[in-house]
């Protein structure tokens, strides 16, 4: 299953490797299968967070297409017996990061969970010879910097190097906090930070409308992202910017779609007042993008209670009865549902050193983002250094308007 070329020896002779999912092979698919579900239910175990096992169905679908990218971690002391341990499920997002007065949009990742199973751990630890050992400070440090390695030589699947990666933590998670501070992550802290959500159709009605850009994200084949965009404002003189990425997203504890989004500024920014209106119209645009795209999960039909039909009436009763349902049906307000059928997903808003837009985002009704009934946190990490150590080669990132039929770019950055 695991060419031995792909494991690396760590200090006290355990071999560790990375195992991106296999699509071609369905019994390979199988076992990783059952591999990612005991994963998703450890890690909604330790968050307190409920599993749904109707739910997992869809991350399985989204699995099988590109939406989902999932690394699993394996470990041996002998390397023609190794065991799965722990995965890594990530989606292919964006990764925003300020250039002077500029902001650069780079592929990126979104890392939705990390888990190592204690069961199999503890059979790694039965099975240890006599004259090994396992690493002092644990496998997550490892695991976490293969995984960068991975991404950083062999990047997506169509060859894409990602530049940086943004996920959730738990603040009271001090093993994730040391292993991240120990990569170079910035880690949300305090009011300049913050996770948030909101749902949709929740914005305040009558904030003024603000010109903002809707971008479109190129895929390496030249074809648009389906899964990711860009939405961003700049005042007339062009000092001050706001950007925000959008990436279609699942919870693999629930099987329900999300979208992730982060937001960013170029450090100038306009008053409060000017600054609400630019998130709530940044949000407002994403909204109608995020409809025309159909994210989100088809509505559930309202159940009518059948008309009271006089059987044994005359025929004129009968027909009287009907029409009377039927005008029902056709004038109660409660009939309205979305546009297509679609329940719009809800945003969680990813804001990392930036209090005014936290402050922004507040004010227009975002809260807190929790998981379990505990509150979660950002952060990133810039994976580029990893890049440049393996010599990775750099693919370009373009984004495009709206007005995609002359596939004209607006800006093409290294990524």
């Amino acid at each position: 299953m695991i060419d031995t070329k792909n494991f690396q020896q760590l200090m006290g002779g355990l071999n560790v490797a990375i195992l991106p999912q296999i699509d071609s092979d369905v019994i390979h698919c199988s076992t990783l299968g059952g591999m990612l579900r005991d994963a998703i239910q450890y890690e909604a175990k330790v968050h307190g967070a409920a599993f749904d096992p109707v739910g997992f169905r869809q991350v399985m679908r989204a699995m099988s297409t590109d939406d989902v990218e999932v690394l699993f971690f394996a470990a041996a002391w002998d390397v023609c017996d190794p065991k799965i341990v722990g995965a890594a499920i990530n989606f292919r997002s964006l990764f925003l990061q300020r250039n002077g007065n500029d902001i650069d949009v780079h592929h990126g990742i979104y890392s939705e969970d990390v888990a190592l199973l204690p069961a199999k751990m503890r059979e790694i630890i039965l099975e240890r010879p006599r004259t090994k050992s396992l690493p002092r400070n644990g496998l997550g440090l490892p695991f976490i910097q293969a995984s960068i390695d991975y991404y950083a030589t062999h990047g997506f699947k169509d060859g894409i190097i990602p530049v940086g990666q943004a996920f959730e933590f738990a603040p009271y998670n001090s093993k994730i906090i040391a292993v991240q501070e120990s990569l170079g992550a910035t880690l949300g802290r305090g009011e300049d930070s913050a996770l948030l959500k909101i749902a949709s159709g929740r914005l305040p009605a009558g904030l003024f409308k603000l010109p903002v850009e809707v971008r479109y994200v190129l895929r390496a084949d030249g074809t648009i992202d389906p899964n990711n965009f860009v939405v961003s404002w700049e005042s007339p003189d062009s000092r001050q910017k706001v950007v925000a990425s959008f990436t279609k997203g699942i919870s693999t504890f629930k099987g329900t779609p999300v979208t992730q989004c982060q937001f960013m500024s170029n450090g100038q920014m306009p008053n409060s007042g000017v600054l609400r209106c630019v998130a709530a119209s940044i949000l407002k645009a994403a909204e109608q993008e995020i409809g025309e795209r159909g994210w989100g999960s088809l509505a559930k039909p309202r159940q009518e209670a059948s008309p009271a039909v006089p059987l044994g009436g005359s025929l004129q009763d009968v027909y009287a009865a009907l029409f009377k349902a039927q005008n029902i049906v056709l004038l109660s307000p409660r009939r309205s549902s979305p546009l297509l059928g679609i329940v719009p997903p809800p945003i969680h808003i990813h804001v990392l050193q930036e209090p005014e837009i936290v402050a922004a985002l507040k004010s227009l009704g975002a809260e807190q983002r929790e998981l379990g009934g505990r509150p979660m946190q950002t952060a990133s990490l810039d994976l580029r250094k990893a890049a440049e150590r393996h010599d990775a080669p750099n693919r370009p990132l373009t984004l495009i308007a709206p007005d995609a039929a002359r596939y004209n770019p607006i800006f093409s950055l290294t990524a």
